[in-house]
C-alpha cells in the first residue's frame, strides 16, 4: 500500500517532533524533580538549621550570658531579665517555625526528647526571671553556674538537630547529582540514538518522496500530452464549427433576398387587389345604371348591348386578375414552402421563422381558394351578361324580365365586390406577414453574422491557447 505525499512528509515532520516533544515531557519533569530537591534543601533544612542556630544563641548567649554579666555587675537585673525574656520569646518562635518544616522521622523522635529537656530548662529559666525580678544579688547568684546543667543537655540536642540537617541536606544534595546524572544519561543515549537513527530515516524518507515526486511529475506530463491533444481536437472543430455557421449566414443572405421579393410582390398583389375592387364598384355601379334604365330599354337598346359590352370586357379583366392573384398565392406557396425548409436547416434558430412560414403558407391557400371563387363569379357574370345579351334581343316585351335578370345581376356584383373585398384584405395580410418575414430573416442574418465572428474567435482563441 503506497502512501499519499503528503502522509509522507506528515510522517517525516511528526516523528522528530514526537521526540522532540518527548524529550521536552522529560526534561520538564526531571528539572520539576531537580527544583522540588533543591527546594526540599532550602526549605526543610537550611532554614531549619539557621532556626536551630538561633536557638542555641538565645540560650547560650542570651540568657546564660545574661546571668553572668548580672552577677559581675556588667548587666543590671532588669537588663538581664529584659534579655532573657526577648531570648525566651525568640526560642518559641523559632521552634514553632522549625517544627512546622518536613520532619524526618529521626527528628520527630529529637525533638520528642528537646521538648522534655524544654520543660526542666523552663522551670529552672522561670526561677532565674523571678529571682531577676528581685533583684536579689545572691539569688541571681545562685544561677551562676547551675543553669549549664539544663542548658547544655538541651543545646547538645539542638546541636545534634543540626548536625542531622547537615545530614539530610547532604543526602538530599546527593539525591540531586544523581538525578542530575540520570537526566545526563538519558539526554546522551537519546542523542546518540538521534546520530544513528536520523541519517537512515531522512534517507527513508527522502527516496519515498523524492519517488512521489517524480509520479507527480510524470502524471503532469501525461495530462499536458492529453490536454494538448484535446486543444487540437477543439481546434479543428471549432474550425469546422465556422465554417458551418458561415455556410448558414450565405444561406440566411440568399434567404432575406428571397423575403424581401417576396415582400415587394406582396405589396404588388395588394395594388392589384385594390384595382380589381375598383373594377367591381365600378361593375356595381354600370348595374345600377342598367337597372334605372330598364324603363327606357325599348329606347336605349343599343346602350345596353354597348354597355353589355364592355361589362364582358371588365369580367374578363376579372378572370385576369383572379388568374394573376391565383399564380401569386402559388409562387407564395412555394416561396413559404423554401422557408420552411430552411428554417429546419437553421435549427433552435429557425423555430420562430418556420411559425411565420407556416403562417403565409395557409394565407397562401386562402389567397387560391379567393381566387377560385372569384373564377367561379366571373362565370356567373359571363352568364348572366349573356342572358342580358337575349333580353336585350327580345325587346321590350321582356323589360320585367330584364328588370328581375338586372337585380340578379346586381346581387352577383355584390357578391363579387365581397370576395373581391377579401382578396384585398387578404392580400394585405400577406404584405404584411411578408414583411415581418423579411424583418425576421434580417435579425436571424444578423444573429447569424454574431455567431460566425463568436466562431472565428472561439477558433483563434483555441489557435492562441494551443501556441502559448
Amino acid at each position: 500500500m503506497k502512501m499519499k505525499l503528503s502522509k509522507k512528509l506528515y510522517v517525516g515532520l511528526a516523528i522528530p517532533v514526537i521526540c522532540i516533544l518527548g524529550i521536552g515531557v522529560y526534561s520538564l519533569k526531571a528539572f520539576t524533580l531537580i527544583d522540588r530537591q533543591v527546594g526540599t534543601i532550602y526549605d526543610d533544612r537550611v532554614i531549619p538549621l539557621q532556626q536551630l542556630k538561633l536557638i542555641s544563641d538565645d540560650y547560650a548567649v542570651y540568657i546564660i550570658d545574661a546571668v553572668n554579666k548580672a552577677n559581675s555587675g556588667i548587666f543590671t537585673s532588669a537588663q538581664a531579665l529584659n534579655s532573657v525574656n526577648q531570648a525566651m520569646t525568640r526560642i518559641e518562635e523559632h521552634w514553632q517555625e522549625y517544627k512546622n518544616t518536613n520532619l524526618t522521622e529521626q527528628e520527630v523522635a529529637i525533638v520528642a526528647e528537646v521538648e522534655k529537656l524544654f520543660v526542666t530548662a523552663d522551670a529552672e529559666i522561670n526561677q532565674l526571671v523571678t529571682a531577676l525580678e528581685s533583684g536579689d544579688p545572691e539569688q541571681i547568684e545562685n544561677f551562676d553556674g547551675e543553669l549549664y546543667a539544663v542548658i547544655d543537655p538541651l543545646t547538645a540536642k539542638i546541636q545534634q538537630l543540626i548536625s542531622l540537617q547537615l545530614e539530610v541536606a547532604q543526602n538530599e544534595r546527593e539525591k540531586a547529582a544523581q538525578l542530575y546524572n540520570n537526566i545526563r544519561i538519558f539526554f546522551s543515549i537519546l542523542l546518540i540514538l538521534a546520530i544513528v537513527l536520523a541519517s537512515p530515516i531522512g534517507s527513508i524518507l527522502s527516496r519515498s518522496i523524492t519517488a512521489s515526486i517524480q509520479e507527480v511529475i510524470n502524471s503532469l506530463v501525461s495530462a499536458s500530452s492529453q490536454i494538448a491533444a484535446a486543444t487540437e481536437q477543439q481546434e479543428r472543430i471549432a474550425s469546422q464549427q465556422a465554417a458551418s455557421v458561415n455556410e448558414t449566414s450565405t444561406t440566411m443572405d440568399r434567404l432575406e433576398e428571397a423575403a424581401q421579393t417576396t415582400a415587394t410582390q406582396s405589396e404588388t398583389a395588394v395594388a392589384n387587389a385594390q384595382r380589381v375592387l375598383s373594377l367591381a364598384q365600378e361593375g356595381m355601379e354600370a348595374v345600377n345604371s342598367t337597372q334605372s334604365g330598364m324603363w327606357e330599354l325599348n329606347e336605349k337598346v343599343g346602350a345596353i348591348a354597348e354597355l353589355t359590352y364592355r361589362l364582358n370586357e371588365q369580367a374578363d379583366r376579372i378572370g385576369i386578375v383572379s388568374q394573376l392573384v391565383f399564380e401569386l398565392a402559388n409562387q407564395t406557396n412555394m416561396l413559404a414552402l423554401n422557408a420552411a425548409v430552411e428554417a429546419i436547416r437553421a435549427g433552435e434558430q429557425g423555430k420562430g421563422f418556420a411559425v411565420v412560414a407556416s403562417e403565409i403558407r395557409k394565407l397562401a391557400d386562402q389567397s387560391k381558394q379567393s381566387a377560385d371563387k372569384i373564377n367561379v363569379l366571373v362565370a356567373d357574370i359571363q352568364t348572366v351578361i349573356g342572358k342580358t345579351v337575349t333580353a336585350t334581343e327580345v325587346g321590350t316585351n321582356k323589360v320585367k324580365q330584364g328588370l328581375s335578370n338586372t337585380e340578379k345581376t346586381a346581387t352577383v356584383f355584390q357578391e363579387v365586390a365581397e370576395a373581391i373585398d377579401e382578396i384585398v384584405l387578404s392580400s394585405e395580410q400577406i404584405s404584411l406577414t411578408a414583411q415581418q418575414q423579411a424583418i425576421a430573416i434580417a435579425q436571424v442574418v444578423q444573429a447569424m453574422n454574431a455567431l460566425n465572428q463568436a466562431a472565428k474567435e472561439s477558433a483563434e482563441g483555441i489557435s492562441q491557447t494551443k501556441i502559448g
